[in-house]
C-alpha cells in the first residue's frame, strides 16, 4: 500500500511539471496571437518541445549565492515553496477516497496563511536589500488579501456545513464567484496586481537573487498554483470540467494581456477598505441563510 501511495505521489509531481511546462507555452502563444506576432515556433514540431528545453537550459546555469547569507537555507527554501503547491493538490475532491482528507479545507486555510512566512524568509535568509524590501512588499500584499480571501473561504464552508470541498455546481456560490476571482488573481500574483514581482519597481523583488533550479522550483510553484486554483474554481462551481479549466486560464492571460498594473496603494485600499466589507456582508448573508 505504501509503494501504491508513493507511486501516485510522483505520479502527481509528474503531471504537474507537465501541466506548468505545457501551460506556459500556451500563455505564451496567447500573448503572441494577442499581440498580433507569432508565439515560440523554432523548437521542434511548431515549438511544442519549447518549455521543456527552456527548463534544461535553465538547469544547466550556475546557481550563485550572496556572501552573507545562509547557503542552506537559500537552496532550501524554494523547495519548501514548491511542497507548499504541491500539498495544496490534495485539497481537491479527488475521484479517489484515499486521496482526499476531511478538514481539507481547514488545511488549505493553513497553507494559504502559510506563504506569507516563505516570502519573508526568502527575503530574510538572503542578506540581501532588494531581496528584503521585495519580501516585506509581498508579504505586505498578501496580508491585504489573505484575511479576505479567508473569508470567502468560510462562506463556502458555511454553505458545505464542511470543513472539506465537494463537487458539483451550486448557485449560490455563484454569489460570489466574481470577487473570489479577484482574490485569486491576487494570491497568484497575476496582472493587475502581480506586484510582489514587480521588475520596474523592485528589481524582481524577492526571488530576484535566485537561478538555475532554486529558479525553476520557485517558477514551478508559482506557475502550479495557477494550475491549482483554476481547478479549485471549477470543482466548486463546474463539477471538474476540463473545458472550464481551459477557458479559466485564457481568461487570466487575456486580463495579463488587457489591464494595466494597479498602483500599489491602489491595490492596497481596494482590498483593505472595499473587498473586506464585501466579504464580511457575503459572509453574514450565508450565515443568516444556512444558519
Amino acid at each position: 500500500m505504501i509503494l501504491v501511495l508513493l507511486f501516485l505521489v510522483l505520479v502527481v509531481i509528474l503531471f504537474i511539471v507537465q501541466g506548468v511546462a505545457f501551460i506556459t507555452l500556451c500563455e505564451r502563444h496567447l500573448l503572441g496571437g494577442s499581440h498580433q506576432r507569432i508565439g515560440p515556433n523554432k523548437v521542434s514540431l511548431r515549438g511544442l518541445l519549447q518549455a521543456v528545453f527552456d527548463g534544461v537550459k535553465l538547469m544547466k546555469k550556475e546557481q550563485l549565492a550572496t556572501a552573507n547569507s545562509s547557503h542552506s537555507l537559500f537552496l532550501v527554501l524554494p523547495g519548501l515553496t514548491f511542497l507548499v503547491m504541491y500539498t495544496s493538490w490534495f485539497v481537491l475532491p479527488f475521484f479517489f477516497e484515499y486521496f482526499t482528507f476531511e478538514h481539507s479545507l481547514i488545511f488549505f486555510l493553513v497553507l494559504v496563511g502559510f506563504s506569507v512566512y516563505r516570502f519573508l524568509l526568502c527575503g530574510v535568509f538572503s542578506k540581501s536589500k532588494y531581496r528584503i524590501v521585495g519580501a516585506v512588499r509581498a508579504a505586505s500584499q498578501r496580508v491585504s488579501y489573505e484575511i479576505t480571501f479567508s473569508l470567502y473561504i468560510l462562506c463556502i464552508m458555511i454553505h458545505y456545513h464542511l470543513f472539506s470541498l465537494c463537487r458539483g455546481f451550486n448557485l449560490s456560490l455563484m454569489l460570489i464567484f466574481l470577487p473570489l476571482g479577484m482574490m485569486v488573481l491576487a494570491e497568484l500574483n497575476r496582472a493587475p496586481f502581480d506586484f510582489s514581482e514587480g521588475e520596474r519597481e523592485l528589481v524582481r523583488g524577492y526571488n530576484v537573487e535566485f537561478g538555475s533550479v532554486t529558479f525553476a522550483l520557485l517558477f514551478i510553484g508559482e506557475y502550479g498554483s495557477l494550475l491549482f486554483f483554476r481547478t479549485l474554481v471549477s470543482a466548486l462551481y463546474f463539477n471538474f470540467s476540463l473545458l472550464v479549466i481551459y477557458l479559466l486560464f485564457c481568461t487570466i492571460v487575456f486580463i495579463r494581456r488587457t489591464f494595466p498594473r494597479y498602483r500599489y496603494d491602489m491595490m492596497m485600499g481596494l482590498f483593505w477598505f472595499k473587498m473586506l466589507p464585501v466579504a464580511l456582508l457575503f459572509l453574514f448573508f450565508f450565515v443568516a441563510v444556512y444558519y
